[in-house]
């Protein structure tokens, strides 16, 4: 009876080795924005960090300013925002996961250009979109001068999500 079960769980295994694509292992992105940023009243605007760092994995769209994964697993993601100089505004951003804010960033510019940053752990599945949007509002926009990088957008995967192929390979390995 157990080298029948082991032939079946064998010849399963044969036919999921088969069927998934390779593992993709590798997830990670900076990105800066080059330019400055107004909001508008109605509406929230994606930021589209427009000048990529690093790129491993393709997830990041720097024509879209999305990331979209690849890899199902968990995520760390920072974002840093620079506020203008002017007394009537503000930087005010915010991590989106799937068109749902998870946290946001604020700094004033009132009395100079001010930085603000967060960070944050997220569970991802193949296809979820992570982006930052610039709040809907009057009086919020982004400062950055040319290249300098004062804003930016990062994230990379801390550990993949163990596929199903690897639960089986496991439980293969505890009936030897």
């Amino acid at each position: 009876m157990a080298v029948f079960t082991c032939a079946i769980v064998v010849a399963t295994f044969m036919m999921l080795v088969a069927a998934e694509p390779t593992n993709k292992t590798e997830s990670a992105f900076t990105a800066k924005f080059t330019s400055n940023l107004d909001s508008v009243t109605y509406t929230n605007l994606r930021i589209v960090f427009d000048s990529v760092l690093t790129n491993i994995g393709d997830d990041y769209n720097p024509g879209d300013g999305k990331f979209t994964a690849s890899i199902p697993g968990t995520y760390v993601f920072s974002v840093t925002l620079m506020s203008k100089l002017s007394s009537d505004s503000a930087a005010f951003g915010c991590l989106h996961k799937n068109d749902i804010e998870q946290f946001c960033v604020w700094s004033n510019g009132y009395n100079a250009h001010e930085m603000s940053s967060n960070t944050i752990t997220l569970k991802l599945v193949k296809g979820d979109v992570v982006d930052v949007v610039l709040k809907a509002g009057s009086s919020y926009g982004i400062h950055n001068s040319g290249t300098a990088g004062y804003c930016s957008f990062t994230g990379f995967l801390l550990y993949p999500q163990e596929s199903l192929l690897e639960k089986l390979q496991e439980a293969i390995n505890r009936l030897n």
